[in-house]
């Protein structure tokens, strides 16, 4: 796809720590005088801090993180950096040669990510030190610990012989070797278990799927992350499905609750021949908090019932053979509280007539005890979803104060070109906020009916442009059109 799918988008992070010392305020300024604070070290080259010995604390209610290292006798500072190092070969300055009057200093930081921090010891001209004549170095992750999986490892195999026991109170990590390729057999069977299956940011793990099977969980909770999937040979399966509910989920109103965020982000999952997500049936009724960073299908077959808290699908890459809906939460009294999907494109290449966007059942948040409900989508690329199809169809959710939030999408040949109308049930029971919106159906633009009514998109900033797509049958769904750019709409990666 012509170096289009790279999944990690530049970074924007401020170039210079918070700049605030946190513990020793300067490490002159406890109450010693000068002289005390010198250590009687004068005429000496120093040394840079002890790397052993310097410790990252996260700081509770913000993503930054605290880095603190010994005093040095005898200095006038210190040189402080800080970089992404998920590529070592490229790092990426956080931080870059700030001079710190002190021992500590904040910096934010990125879940998922590996950093590096170097730390140089400064002289000090008043007693004759010198600079430190080497840099301390220091590596920092903020990636969940994992037990790294040999390449060419059928999954299914592996976890028969390593079966996860951890349970759903401790998130257990597997890692998939860079670039590695592997496959899964059949159904993968997680369990109860919190899960995280991972690939690595820079260089994708390539997961095939050798016959009909998908990722199962109980509820447990999961993270499907940095993987490019292959489902070509599941025809009419799923991606990921979920097992019989366990009773140690089980909570109000019978709904199994899935207290654990499931998560798929950063993955590219090619042909999806039929479900993305199907959570179908008639028999326990079960709660999900599920988090999809980007692009997965789940399956229930077996007659399950769910409330899914957090469903997140981000940064992904989908490429559908369509025939069926997308999101199908169509059990009885199935639901979703809070849904999300971001930064991300959905693409079908079949011209079959096929199914919805979505489907959601009769639930609502209050069955379990929880406030309204909302679906977000930010920053998405769509092509030729649900074409001929509605975009939703529910028979209670769109009765409910529930939230719509759509911003910076473009959809394109989608959803029958009446997104907005549908995905409130042509009702206005549900607040709905829109910006940024571009609109562009079977040749025309499709501001007009999708502004429709009281139910459309009533903002100033919508627009109906073909975006110019540079070649969407091989997945490079590049922007050429100068307005879509400059309303910065559509999945991020092909506005670069």
């Amino acid at each position: 796809m012509k170096g289009k799918l790279k999944f990690e988008k530049p970074i924007v992070v401020s170039a210079v720590c918070l700049s605030m010392i946190l513990s020793v305020g300067s490490c002159a300024g406890d109450g010693f005088d000068e002289e005390t604070f010198s250590g009687g070290v004068t005429n000496t080259q120093l040394e840079s801090p002890d790397a052993s010995k310097v410790s990252f604390e996260k700081l509770a209610g913000k993503p930054s993180v605290k880095v603190e290292w010994p005093v040095i006798m005898g200095a006038g500072g210190y040189l402080f950096s800080m970089y992404i190092v998920d590529d070592p070969t490229n790092p990426v300055a956080v931080v870059k040669d700030s001079i710190i009057d002190g021992c500590s200093v904040a910096c934010t930081y990125l879940d998922d990510t590996n950093y590096k921090v170097e730390i140089k010891t400064l002289g000090n001209d008043k007693y004759n030190n010198k600079d430190a004549a080497s840099v301390s170095e220091v590596t920092w992750s903020t990636l969940v610990p994992a037990t790294t999986i040999p390449a060419g490892t059928d999954l299914n195999t592996y976890f028969e012989n390593n079966p996860i026991t951890s349970g759903k109170d401790v998130e257990v990590a597997y890692e998939l070797e860079a670039g590695g390729s592997y496959t899964i057999s059949g159904d993968l069977n997680l369990g109860v278990n919190n899960v995280q299956l991972r690939g690595n940011k820079v260089n994708h793990a390539k997961v095939t799927f050798t016959g009909s099977g998908a990722i199962v969980s109980s509820g447990g909770g999961m993270a499907l992350k940095f993987i490019d999937f292959d489902c070509d040979v599941v025809s009419k399966g799923s991606f990921v499905k979920f097992g019989d509910v366990p009773e140690e989920i089980k909570g109000m109103n019978s709904y199994g609750i899935v207290t654990n965020p499931m998560i798929i982000q950063s993955c590219e999952i090619r042909n999806v021949r039929h479900y993305l997500v199907n959570i179908n049936g008639k028999n326990e009724k079960m709660y999900v908090p599920f988090v999809v960073m980007a692009g997965t299908m789940l399956d229930n077959t077996n007659g399950k019932k769910y409330a899914i808290q957090n469903f997140i699908v981000r940064d992904c890459l989908i490429k559908f053979y369509q025939d069926a809906e997308i999101f199908n939460f169509n059990s009885n009294n199935s639901f979703v509280k809070d849904f999300e999907l971001s930064s991300s494109t959905l693409y079908n290449l079949s011209e079959a007539s096929n199914g919805r966007f979505m489907r959601v059942a009769g639930g609502k948040g209050a069955d379990v005890g929880w406030a309204d409900c909302s679906m977000n989508f930010t920053s998405n690329t769509f092509y030729n979803i649900s074409c001929d199809q509605e975009a939703f169809n529910s028979n209670v959710w769109n009765r409910q104060k529930n939230t719509v939030n759509l911003s910076k999408n473009i959809f394109y040949d989608s959803c029958k070109g009446e997104f907005n109308r549908r995905i409130v049930g042509g009702r206005t029971d549900n607040a709905k906020t829109c910006d940024n919106n571009c609109y562009w159906y079977k040749g025309g633009s499709g501001l007009e009916k999708e502004a429709n009514g009281n139910y459309g998109d009533k903002s100033t900033s919508a627009y109906g442009v073909d975006p110019g797509f540079k070649d969407p049958a091989n997945g490079d769904f590049t922007v050429r059109h100068s307005e879509v750019i400059s309303h910065g709409s559509g999945d991020p990666r092909w506005l670069k």
